[in-house]
């Protein structure tokens, strides 16, 4: 008797080995013809679509149902804004402050699109699903874009990236948590009071 076990496969017994050998699914059962009884491919597609069509389609009740559940709230919400490029800086700040050595700040990754890639959200979406779970008590992080002027020839993203890392530097002894590597910096290319307001800006 051919039936369909929990997760929904078929459970056919084999003809040739008798009730007390089951094999579980189609592939397997075609498999089990051909290694353990010598048929041929043909032969026992054949036999297996023949006991199929005797045991007729599995009813639904008979498939156990899977869940479905969607959140209550909003897990993510994306802001319709021409800062949204594929040459950007972007800051992910924690709902909670991060304590560095020269104070503490909510701070937790400076970067930017990697060579210009073309999904500006999803770079800053999968930066901050590693704080997720290496955090503890950060329920929600925010994205942040900074971006400024273009310059012909110049990477100025990068450059605005650099900046914005070693004024962080500067100010809190160390890099933001997620960043490893400080990149080189350009003196003069950015107003340091404008960047140093807007790392100070999430200060707790």
């Amino acid at each position: 008797m051919v039936r369909v076990n929990k997760d929904g496969y078929l459970v056919i017994p084999c003809p040739k080995c008798g009730d007390h050998h089951t094999i579980v699914g189609g592939w397997n059962f075609r498999e089990h013809l051909r290694r353990i009884h010598s048929m041929r491919k043909a032969a026992a597609t054949k036999l297996y679509k023949n006991i199929k069509g005797q045991a007729g389609a599995p009813h639904r009740s008979q498939v156990r149902q899977l869940k479905v559940r969607s959140s209550k709230t909003a897990l993510l919400t994306l802001t319709r804004s021409h800062q949204w490029t594929d040459k950007m800086v972007y800051i992910l700040a924690a709902n909670k402050s991060h304590k560095y050595e020269n104070g503490r700040s909510r701070i937790l990754y400076i970067g930017t699109t990697k060579k210009g890639g073309n999904r500006p959200a999803a770079s800053a979406v999968n930066k901050a699903s590693e704080a997720f779970y290496k955090l503890r008590g950060v329920r929600t992080i925010d994205v942040h874009i900074v971006t400024c002027a273009p310059r012909r020839a110049m990477q100025t993203w990068r450059r605005l990236e650099s900046a914005l890392l070693d004024v962080f530097r500067n100010k809190y002894f160390e890099l933001p948590r997620y960043n490893k590597v400080r990149p080189t910096t350009r003196e003069g290319l950015f107003n340091t009071d404008a960047l140093e307001k807007i790392i100070s800006g999430f200060d707790v």
